[in-house]
């Protein structure tokens, strides 16, 4: 009952907001598509986003090399050589076998998209570094929380690849997966070219009861979000959740905080957690909140506060 007054009370407050933009007849807006409504807009939905999607939908030479377009790229894709070295230190460093098992997997097979890659000191073939990325966050889940999950929710899935990593890395039994709309179509048909070992459905938040998961997890997504619509995540998604993984980006200052919860805020709505510093750090904002995980895995990490 005190969540629901909390959450109701911070519906409110973020009601009268509305998100400054150009009027429908600028001609270059004409070109933009999106699917929500302006205030219910996250970072990542710029217009450009969409129609980049949209474009890489359209026929097999688009999908074919939708890593390469710019305009996704500014969203997805643009993790740089260095980070993709700092992520393969941390993952070899571990000596936990996940980047062993990703080089027979997801590693020596990520081609879909035509993805950027680079060659790496002691690595037999050039690796994409989003997909390191995505490798190390696996890391991550399996030191906090194990493997053999039977019902995982991830929020703001992008075309899936971390959904794909995990499955491979971490045998989770089903994903549920919250994009919006075009996107869920972009995330089938990735998904559709490899053979996985568990499930997965699509959905956007409209489709979603409040409902229970063994894991949630979300890539920066959720803290791109409105206030209002993280309230709807947290509610249908998060607070029954046995288990959280959320890296942000908003919270606790910067220039993405504006208009977002901030830290204390979701320490009332979430289930009680951790915050660990993001590693590597890619913005000096960033940090994870992690809860239902084993107190002792944490050992090693940084408690950010």
């Amino acid at each position: 009952m005190a969540i629901k007054k909390i959450m109701s009370a911070l519906l409110g407050r973020f009601s009268s907001m509305r998100m400054p933009g150009k009027s429908w007849s600028n001609s270059n807006e004409k070109s933009k598509t999106y699917a929500f409504a302006r205030e219910y807009r996250s970072v990542s939905e710029n217009g450009e986003y969409a129609a980049a999607i949209l474009h890489s939908l359209k026929d097999q030479k688009s999908f074919d090399n939708f890593k390469r377009m710019p305009e996704y790229q500014n969203i997805l894709e643009h993790v740089t050589k260095q980070q993709g070295q700092d992520y393969l230190n941390i993952i070899r460093n571990r000596k936990d076998g996940i980047f062993n098992e990703a080089l027979k997997t997801v590693l020596i097979s990520d081609s879909t998209g035509n993805p950027v890659k680079y060659s790496y000191d002691n690595v037999f073939i050039p690796l994409s570094p989003t997909t390191l990325r995505y490798v190390k966050v696996a890391s991550d889940l399996d030191r906090l929380f194990g493997r053999g999950l039977s019902k995982v929710a991830e929020i703001g899935c992008g075309y899936g690849g971390q959904c794909l990593v995990n499955d491979a890395l971490l045998e989770y039994k089903h994903a549920v997966l919250f994009d919006l709309p075009f996107v869920n179509e972009l995330i089938e048909r990735y998904l559709n070219y490899s053979l996985m070992n568990g499930a997965y459905k699509v959905k956007t938040i409209n489709q979603e009861l409040p409902h229970s998961y063994d894991l949630v997890i979300s890539n920066y997504a959720f803290s791109e979000l409105p206030a209002q619509l993280q309230l709807t995540y947290i509610r249908k998604v998060m607070v029954n959740s046995k288990r959280g993984y959320l890296t942000m980006n908003s919270g606790i200052g910067g220039a993405l905080n504006k208009g977002k919860l901030c830290l204390e805020e979701l320490r009332n709505l979430l289930p009680s957690f951790d915050c660990l510093k993001e590693e590597p750090l890619t913005y000096e904002h960033n940090y994870i909140i992690v809860w239902g995980h084993d107190k002792s895995s944490i050992d090693g990490y940084f408690l950010y506060k």
